[in-house]
């Protein structure tokens, strides 16, 4: 049995945790819940968090120790449980020793539960609660409540990263993503055709360019407006994107100017890929106010030897592209 020193060192430990963005708060936080029904012998913790911490209405429950649809926990309101809120938003730890009905039930439970409340702070205010419950009658010791507000704080840092984490993938996308089309930016690109040129290095496989120029766009601004330009653009993002595999990278290079990195795939492969989206974009129908857009794109394709530079291969592609507009637009060219 771990000392009560013993259990919050190991909480430290496991709370510090590296993680990644989970697919919901339940799972972020299991780990930290599991520790906390090893120590305090409680039968279920859940977390509380407050539906908005600058104007709150009610908690809900967004994770529990137990095997449970937290979805289906109903929400603790404030206009029912005021003296309850109240202590909350003061920090205070509430503790009920098998004297009243638990104010957190779940769906099969209406029997008195002895219940160890204690507060999760962020930024000064209370976020939520952690609630430990258990159906046996229990006095809280100072230790089981030291260790209850040890658990709340291990909590609050998780969720706190939770949020740098999510925010720290926005920023990404405001950095690497096209806003308009939703692809990948040309700065992306860069950093993802070195990657993929280090893995060709390492492995010894293929890697091909496909550049492609929208044709007469800015004819298509001229006469239909930038508006419709804007949608040509976005719905031939989508069209191109479902004719790709999972590791291709549709990438807007500029204006109306889009590149595609082809991990594993030789030139031969790269022309053929380029050739079914060209054709799908020469039969796209785009309506815009009434009126039918058609478009077709010019591809250049050029395949990336282990002996060839990433800029030698863009250039080639370009080239490509280059040629097939002189070749009368709407076509494909591969230079070896």
């Amino acid at each position: 049995m771990l000392t009560p020193q013993q259990a919050r060192q190991r909480l430290r430990r496991v709370s510090s945790l590296t993680i990644n963005e989970a697919s919901n708060l339940d799972s972020l936080l299991t780990d930290l819940l599991s520790e906390g029904c090893h120590f305090l012998c409680v039968d279920q913790i859940t977390v509380w968090l407050i539906n908005d911490i600058d104007s709150a209405e009610y908690l809900h429950c967004v994770a529990s120790s137990c095997e449970i649809d937290v979805q289906t926990i109903p929400n603790l309101d404030i206009a029912q449980h005021p003296d309850y809120f109240e202590r909350m938003f003061k920090g205070e730890t509430i503790m009920a020793n098998h004297q009243l009905q638990s104010t957190h039930n779940d769906q099969s439970d209406n029997v008195a539960n002895t219940i160890l409340d204690t507060v999760i702070f962020h930024n000064g205010k209370a976020q939520g609660v952690i609630s430990c419950k258990t159906k046996s009658p229990h006095c809280w010791s100072n230790e089981d409540i030291v260790y209850a507000e040890s658990l709340a704080d291990s909590c609050s840092r998780r969720l706190m990263a939770l949020e740098t984490l999510k925010l720290q993938n926005k920023l990404s996308e405001l950095v690497f993503v096209d806003a308009l089309t939703g692809l990948k930016n040309r700065r992306y690109f860069n950093e993802r055709v070195q990657s993929a040129k280090n893995s060709q290095y390492r492995m010894q496989t293929p890697l091909s360019l496909i550049m492609i120029d929208l044709d007469h766009f800015k004819h298509i601004n001229d006469e239909f407006g930038h508006k419709a330009g804007d949608i040509v653009l976005s719905q031939f993002a989508r069209t191109c994107q479902k004719q790709l595999r999972l590791e291709d990278c549709l990438c807007r290079y500029g204006g109306e100017e889009f590149i595609i990195i082809l991990p594993y795939t030789g030139e031969q492969q790269a022309s053929q890929l380029a050739e079914r989206l060209r054709v799908t974009i020469e039969n796209m129908v785009i309506q815009h106010e009434q009126r039918i857009i058609k478009l077709t794109a010019s591809f250049g394709v050029a395949e990336m030897a282990l002996e060839h530079s990433i800029e030698d291969t863009i250039k080639k592609a370009d080239v490509a592209v280059y040629q097939a507009k002189n070749a009368g637009r709407n076509c494909v060219i591969t230079l070896c």
